[in-house]
C-alpha cells in the first residue's frame, strides 16, 4: 500500500473533504447492498454468544502459539518456504471448512524479471447470486537488510480472515439464506518490488479484477455446471472488505471511501454496541474523519475503478513499524487483535443475517 498524504492536518481534511461531497454523486455506486442497516441485525444476547465464543477460541490468533496467526508471522516474500506455507495454511483451512477453493495463477513482469504470482480465492455456496469478499494480502515486500515479516502487512489480516471462517462455520453453515454467501480472495504481490508505481505494485489485485470482469470465477462455473452462461464474477461482488496493517498498539480506521461510507458508520454503531457491553477494549472506527478525506493505494484499486463498492479497513495513519524489520510478533498487541476479530466476526454475523 501507499500513503498519499503524508499528516492530518484539521484545515487540509476539511478542505478534501468538501471537495469530495460536492462530487459525491458522481462516486456514489449503483449497488445496492443486501443489508445496509446492519449494526442493530443481532441483538444484545446473540452479541453476548458471539463475544464469549470468540473468547474461548481467542487461542487461535495467539501471538506466540496461535494456529491461524504463529504460522504466519514468518517471512512470506513471494516463493519462499514462508509464503508456500501461508498458501498451505489457507487452503487447508477453508478447504476444511468447505470453501470451494480457486486458484488464480499468473505470471507477471516485474523490475526483477518475470515472477509467478498466485491469487487464492475461497467460496462459501458458490451458486449463490451475490459475494460478501474479504480479501486481504498474502505475501510480504523484499526488504533490504533482513527478512521481512510484516506482522500488520499483513499476516494479521490474512489470520482474521481465517478466524472468521472457521469461528462462524456452524453458523454459516446453517445460514438459509443462499442468496448471498461468503467468499475470501488472498492477494498476491501487493506489495512493490522497488518503488511504489502504478505498474510495480497490487500485481495480484489488477489480475484477478481484469480476469473476474470478464469471467466467472472457477468455483462459481463448477457450482453452475448446468449453466449454459455465466455471468462475471465481478457482478456477484455486492461489497468487498480489504484488510491491513491491522494489529498494532495504535491501529485506527476511517472511511476512505465515500461509496461505502454507510457501511463504516454501521461499523462503527456496532463496534460501539461491543465497547459499551464491555466485549471489546477501546473504539477503532474514526468517525470524526470526513469520508474520502485521506487516500490510500493498496488493492482495492483495481475494483473500484470496476465500480466495486469497497470498505477499505486500514491502519490510518500507518502503524509505527510499516515497512520496518521491526514489524514483526514484536510489534503486535493482543488486545488490539482480539478486539477487531470480535469486530469483524460480529460484521459478518451482522451483514449475512446469520441465526447466532
Amino acid at each position: 500500500m501507499n500513503l498519499n498524504w503524508l499528516s492530518l492536518q484539521l484545515l487540509a481534511l476539511t478542505l478534501w473533504a468538501v471537495v469530495a461531497q460536492a462530487t459525491l454523486q458522481d462516486k456514489l455506486t449503483v449497488r445496492a447492498f443486501s443489508n445496509p442497516h446492519f449494526a442493530d441485525v443481532l441483538n444484545d444476547n446473540q452479541l453476548k454468544r458471539l463475544a464469549s465464543t470468540a473468547h474461548k477460541e481467542s487461542s487461535w490468533l495467539d501471538i506466540k502459539k496461535g494456529e491461524l496467526l504463529s504460522p504466519v508471522l514468518v517471512p512470506r516474500q513471494i516463493g519462499s518456504p514462508g509464503y508456500r506455507a501461508t498458501q498451505d495454511l489457507i487452503v487447508t483451512t477453508l478447504g476444511q471448512l468447505g470453501y470451494a477453493i480457486s486458484w488464480d495463477n499468473f505470471t507477471t513482469p516485474t523490475p526483477m524479471g518475470d515472477v509467478k504470482m498466485s491469487n487464492i480465492i475461497a467460496t462459501k455456496n458458490p451458486s449463490a447470486a451475490k459475494r460478501l469478499v474479504l480479501a486481504a494480502h498474502y505475501e510480504s515486500k523484499i526488504v533490504p537488510g533482513g527478512d521481512f515479516i510484516g506482522a500488520t502487512d499483513s499476516a494479521v489480516p490474512v489470520a482474521m480472515i481465517l478466524d472468521i471462517a472457521k469461528g462462524l462455520a456452524g453458523l454459516i453453515d446453517k445460514q438459509t439464506d443462499s442468496d448471498i454467501s461468503l467468499q475470501m480472495v488472498f492477494f498476491d504481490g501487493e506489495e512493490a518490488f522497488e518503488q511504489w508505481t502504478s505498474t510495480d505494485s497490487i500485481y495480484g489485485a489488477r489480475h484477478l479484477a481484469e480476469f473476474w470482469e470478464h469471467n466467472p470465477d472457477p468455483a462459481t462455473v463448477a457450482a453452475l455446471s448446468g449453466a449454459t452462461e455465466h455471468r462475471p464474477e465481478l457482478e456477484r461482488v455486492e461489497l468487498m472488505v480489504l484488510m491491513d496493517l491491522i494489529g498494532a498498539p495504535d491501529n485506527m480506521f476511517a472511511a476512505l471511501q465515500i461509496p461505502t461510507a454507510d457501511i463504516f458508520t454501521q461499523l462503527s454503531k456496532l463496534e460501539k454496541r461491543l465497547q459499551s457491553a464491555e466485549y471489546i477494549d477501546r473504539l477503532y472506527m474514526n468517525t470524526a474523519m470526513p469520508p474520502g478525506a485521506a487516500s490510500v493505494e493498496d488493492d482495492h484499486l483495481p475494483f473500484i475503478e470496476r465500480n466495486i463498492p469497497v470498505l477499505h479497513l486500514i491502519s490510518v495513519p500507518f502503524p509505527k513499524v510499516w515497512h520496518k524489520l521491526s514489524d514483526n510478533a514484536e510489534a503486535l498487541d493482543a488486545t488490539v487483535i482480539a478486539d477487531m476479530s470480535l469486530i469483524m466476526r460480529s460484521f459478518v454475523a451482522s451483514y449475512l443475517r446469520l441465526h447466532v
